[in-house]
């Protein structure tokens, strides 16, 4: 039960980010917020809820989630995690950003939980000059998973890693019926949480100001049974007076 809760958990702390694993160097402007909602479906189903609200120089995010088997046999048919997310960046030039974030997940059901979830990361963003509509950003997280077991369970860490290569192709590029419905941008991503490696490739429809549909699919590649996993969100702006 460990390992299938931690992934609740850690996905439930990425509000901030969305359902991709790697995060940017970027955080909401004091004052601003959004809401986050999506579902991932493989072999479990995979509902999150979630808000994030610009704080003074840092983001705050909560979150809730929900993992249902579609596996009657299943030992844990269903889990539940709840999130909390802080997160600091800070652009150092126009092309480089840092950033830094800390995740708390809890297992909410059973209840005492069981288990907790800290997890600490750091952020880089780079988007370089050379591209001169901006058009491409590169990602880097690196920090640690800390599973704290209660009842005894005792203390267990895992390192955690990712790169991403976002595209946000120029308007001119694209078919009118594309840019029509908004701003396009494809996104890759390899990334390692919990001693599994993933790959993962998705598609974000910017609508708005800090609205956004996301579809993508993770695979696994290698320390996971896990196969493929399709992912849909929706992030929309809230007002906030």
């Amino acid at each position: 039960m460990l390992l299938v809760g931690m992934a609740v958990l850690a996905s439930s702390a990425q509000a901030a980010g969305g359902h991709h694993a790697v995060d940017d160097a970027t955080i909401l402007a004091p004052r601003a917020c959004v809401a986050d909602a999506w579902v991932g479906d493989s072999a479990t189903t995979l509902l999150h809820l979630g808000a994030s609200c610009g704080v003074g120089p840092v983001e705050v995010g909560l979150s809730a989630e929900h993992e249902r088997s579609l596996n009657s046999d299943s030992d844990y048919p269903s889990q539940t995690g709840l999130g909390l997310g802080l997160k600091w960046a800070h652009a150092v030039d126009p092309e480089v950003g840092l950033g830094l974030s800390y995740e708390l997940g809890l297992d909410a059901r059973p209840f005492p939980p069981e288990y907790a979830l800290s997890s600490f990361n750091g952020l880089f963003t780079w988007t370089p000059s050379w591209s001169a509509r901006r058009e491409y950003a590169l990602h880097l997280n690196i920090g640690t998973d800390i599973v704290d077991g209660r009842n005894g369970g005792g203390d267990e860490d895992y390192s955690r890693w990712g790169v991403a290569l976002e595209w946000t192709p120029d308007g001119a590029r694209l078919p009118a019926m594309m840019t029509d419905m908004g701003q396009w941008s494809f996104i890759g991503e390899r990334f390692r949480r919990f001693e599994a490696d993933y790959l993962r490739l998705g598609l974000r429809i910017g609508v708005g100001r800090n609205g956004n549909i996301d579809i993508s699919r993770q695979q696994g590649v290698s320390g996971t049974d896990e196969g493929g996993r399709w992912f849909f969100g929706v992030t929309m702006p809230l007002e906030i007076r």
